[in-house]
């Protein structure tokens, strides 16, 4: 069940605003101890480095050297004098918090106190008189400092330790600079947490208006159901931005769009747009008609079309999509309607030789009837002499002229059928008298198809002409066999075909006049896909070539207006399409 919108924005929001007050944290604390610790160290090198400019000042070394040679139980009234001057100015200038110089035995020369000037100190000297430099933390008479002490060596020869220079800085002064320090951080780490809360929440509106409001859990389900789907599906599909720029492909695209053999890859061959596919490597190239479909399709509905892609024909179809009202791309499905376009022609070809064998046995079966009321009568010599006209004229009478000069019974069938529905539509159909086709048909399916669209697209051209108005027409059919290759000529007796359309006329879905207002008779005079061809419904040429050419053949307009009957003349020449008889015949004679 899907989470409600505003619940994922406010988990978006929660779980940002916790990261960015995480990482505050952590960066301040780190902070905040990088700036105790820099104070700390700042504090004890200023007062080391004040004690140690005192320690080496003439009049201190001078007046320790005098005191620890003296030993008085009091220091030297003039000589405290002298060295109070010193340490008073030297804690005005560098705002320290006291100065304090002793002899070697850690008498007090000097003192912020004067009471205990004389007195040892309270904090043990004695790293400094061992010659040692040293810093701490300690409590005294003057309270908690930061303590530097320094040892003082005597003026007379440099080497001997005649006392100490201790320097404090109160702890308080320390604790004053750290909290500054923490203030000036803290209101940077506030400062830091609003902008993160602004941008987190801006990120969030943005996130919410990128995803159309779909949560983490949805989105992984929706790529899985993708990714499902894609795999499943038997048509290639194709992703599309709002950009138009390719977003996704499944492996049955790119096959159909030959992207798995590399075809198509050279530039400037008329691919628009490109991209990595959804389960594969290589990039699948996506030819223009296919991104105009995208670009021209409706808001609501589907945009459908056939396009040629190779030796292929597919049916595209455009979708845009929308989710809540905004548009979020589009889809692109493709179907291969080759094998079912070159189908749906066979099974029209075998409905046409049906429709034939239909009526040929009602009329063998009105002369069966006759020779049996002719027998039953008595009358046997007017039933013998009946029958001998019906094997001197031919089994049945078939519509097309001089059908006897073909044996091959694929041939014959499919001759017999479309001058069935010619005859119908008032056309007449013949085979040519020099026609000669020896041998057995290899490849029925494809024949068939061929020469029936062909011989179709004859008897439309031919209905549809204005050469023989109102008594229709003829269609001409030569037939010839060259050892295994079966060539075929198809002439009608319509407008013909202008000579600047001889190729253009075999593009799927090409088209050059209005379909035929007649009678459909079985060919489809009428149907199609509506655009209507006197040769043809935008498909059949298209198909009829590609299956030609699949076999190594040929299909071609040979005349657009032929001499003798002033229609089109198309070629058809397949290579394998025969079974030579003769020459096994002579092969076999040869074995014996």
């Amino acid at each position: 069940m899907p989470r409600p919108r505003q619940s994922f924005s406010r988990r978006v929001l929660i779980s940002q605003l916790a990261l960015v007050v995480v990482i505050l944290a952590l960066v301040t604390g780190v902070f905040a101890w990088m700036g105790a610790r820099t104070v700390t160290e700042v504090t004890e090198t200023e007062a080391l480095s004040t004690a140690r400019t005192l320690a080496i000042d003439p009049d201190v070394r001078a007046a320790a050297t005098q005191a620890s040679a003296e030993h008085a139980s009091a220091p030297d009234e003039q000589l405290v004098k002298s060295m109070l001057k010193i340490t008073d100015d030297l804690r005005d200038r560098t705002g320290i918090s006291f100065a304090v110089i002793t002899d070697d035995r850690g008498i007090r020369l000097t003192h912020p106190d004067r009471t205990k000037i004389g007195h040892k100190v309270s904090t043990s000297p004695d790293e400094a008189l061992a010659g040692r430099e040293n810093v701490s933390h300690e409590s005294g008479t003057l309270g908690e400092t930061v303590r530097a002490k320094v040892p003082i060596y005597s003026s007379e020869d440099s080497k001997t330790v005649v006392g100490e220079v201790s320097v404090g800085i109160y702890a308080s002064v320390l604790d004053a600079d750290v909290r500054r320090e923490m203030l000036l951080l803290g209101t940077v780490a506030v400062l830091a947490l609003a902008l993160g809360g602004v941008v987190s929440y801006l990120l969030g509106r943005r996130l919410r208006r990128e995803t159309l409001g779909v949560g983490p859990e949805e989105l992984a389900e929706m790529a899985r159901d993708q990714a499902a789907v894609l795999r499943g599906l038997d048509d290639g599909v194709l992703g599309f931005g709002n950009d138009g720029a390719l977003t996704l492909s499944n492996s049955n695209a790119k096959e159909l769009l030959g992207a798995a053999s590399g075809e198509d890859r050279v530039a400037g061959t008329g691919r628009a747009a490109s991209a990595r596919g959804f389960d594969g490597d290589d990039e699948i190239d996506v030819p223009d008609e296919i991104t105009a479909m995208m670009a021209e399709a409706p808001a609501e509905g589907a945009l459908r079309r056939r396009i040629t892609i190779g030796e292929r024909i597919l049916l595209a179809t455009a979708v845009r999509v929308q989710r809540d009202g905004v548009s979020v791309g589009g889809v692109v499905t493709l179907r291969d309607e080759t094998q079912m376009l070159a189908m749906a022609r066979q099974l029209e070809s075998v409905t046409a030789m049906a429709r034939a064998l239909r009526t040929q046995r009602h009329e063998f079966a009105n002369r069966l009837h006759t020779v049996l009321g002719l027998v039953d009568t008595g009358a046997t010599d007017e039933a013998h002499t009946y029958l001998s006209s019906l094997l001197g004229t031919g089994p049945i009478t078939t519509p097309v002229e001089d059908i006897d000069l073909i044996s091959d019974p694929y041939l014959r069938a499919v001759l017999e059928a479309k001058g069935t529905t010619a005859a119908e539509a008032g056309v007449t159909l013949a085979v040519t008298p020099d026609s000669l086709a020896v041998g057995t048909v290899r490849d029925p399916e494809a024949v068939t198809l061929i020469l029936g669209n062909l011989i179709d697209n004859a008897v439309r051209a031919a209905v549809a002409g204005h050469r023989f108005p109102g008594s229709g027409g003829r269609v001409e059919v030569q037939l010839l066999s060259a050892g295994a290759e079966l060539h075929a000529v198809v002439t009608d007796t319509g407008d013909g075909v202008d000579a600047d359309l001889s190729e253009t006329i075999f593009d799927e879905g090409f088209s050059t006049v209005e379909a035929a207002s007649a009678t459909d008779f079985g060919i489809g005079l009428t149907t199609g896909t509506g655009t209507g061809d006197a040769h043809g419904l935008g498909i059949g040429l298209a198909l009829s070539r590609r299956i030609a050419e699949s076999g190594g053949g040929r299909v071609w307009l040979i005349d657009g207006r032929d001499p003798d009957l002033g229609g089109a003349s198309f070629g058809m020449v397949l290579p394998e399409a025969l079974d030579d008889t003769a020459d096994d015949s002579s092969q076999r004679s040869e074995e014996r």
